[in-house]
């Protein structure tokens, strides 16, 4: 059934004239005429007893408006929530994303956005690679901000930027002076890794694997913060990107130093999102406002 003739219907119903309806819509008489017409033709019934006074609802008639004045009312209620988030004046986007980026980013950015879109929601989540894929995959999650994220074919991944892997370890560490270090100058310490789950752990044992060489992790942990507190202390160290150490370095309690078998292994920084589903509107704007931001900020 035509939604057109319905409301066509539902207009001349209430204003008991077609002229009237005519005016209400700005369409033509002739118009609604013929989808009242087709209306009455599918139902096999008259809806309309057309007299001079005017249109009278037959016993059909009043059936259908009964039954159709609630599909316009709530369809008039979908349309002011759409017409909400396409103005960004509702809406909430769930978002997972890994610890450096919360630390680095996420936080001026919901702020530029909270400024500008005050009655958009977010709820944030923090995450490993897989976990964010996993929810992504779910429904769970809008948006999934990733290091590393792995090929899905039900995942679309959008670059941000990329990044290197350096060592870090405390400014009393015995390599804290180098330049350049490899990875056999770190076998006989102590390494505080990240789980197997994050993107960051997965890169570094690809090539770990690839040079032969067998950490001695002493902590593995889904907390970056602690890695980085353990690698300022004593003789541990870890490897994590550039990017994640940036305060740790301009406060002093880490040096960091680049790793000859990273130096062609870029760390990728991915929006990920369902590449079967269109964001919402506050989603894609969000998305838009972290991609400005982050390509300003690695400038």
């Amino acid at each position: 059934m035509d939604f057109t003739a319905l409301r066509y219907f539902s207009a001349t119903a209430h204003a008991q004239s077609i002229r009237a309806a005519s005016d209400r819509l700005h369409v033509s008489p002739s118009a609604i005429s013929r989808q009242i017409a087709k209306l009455e033709h599918e139902l096999r019934a008259p809806i309309f007893d057309r007299r001079a006074q005017g249109m009278k609802l037959t016993a059909a008639g009043e059936i259908l408006l009964s039954k159709i004045d609630g599909v316009m009312r709530e369809f008039s209620r979908v349309k002011s929530h759409i017409a909400a988030l396409q103005d960004l004046q509702a809406g909430n986007v769930d978002v997972y994303c890994f610890q450096t980026a919360i630390e680095s980013f996420v936080a001026p950015v919901l702020n530029r956005f909270n400024t500008q879109y005050p009655d958009v929601t977010f709820g944030i989540r923090m995450s490993s690679t897989d976990e964010a894929i996993e929810a992504l995959i779910a429904g769970t999650a809008e948006i999934g901000l990733v290091l590393n994220a792995p090929a899905r074919d039900a995942i679309t991944r959008l670059e941000v930027f990329r990044d290197k892997m350096v060592a870090a370890f405390s400014p009393a560490h015995p390599l804290a002076r180098r330049k350049v270090i490899s990875l056999s100058e770190l076998r006989e310490f102590p390494f505080a890794l990240t789980e197997p789950s994050f993107g960051l752990r997965q890169q570094m044992d690809r090539v770990f694997a690839r040079h032969g060489f067998v950490p001695k992790p002493f902590c593995v942990t889904n907390s970056l913060a602690l890695v980085k507190e353990v690698a300022a202390i004593g003789r541990p160290c870890t490897l994590l990107p550039r990017f994640a150490v940036e305060r740790e370095l301009a406060s002093g309690s880490l040096k960091t130093a680049p790793v000859r078998e990273f130096a062609s292994e870029s760390l990728v920084f991915c929006i990920c999102s369902r590449s079967d589903r269109s964001l919402s509107p506050a989603a894609k704007v969000f998305m838009d406002t972290v991609v400005d931001y982050c390509r300003r900020y690695r400038r």
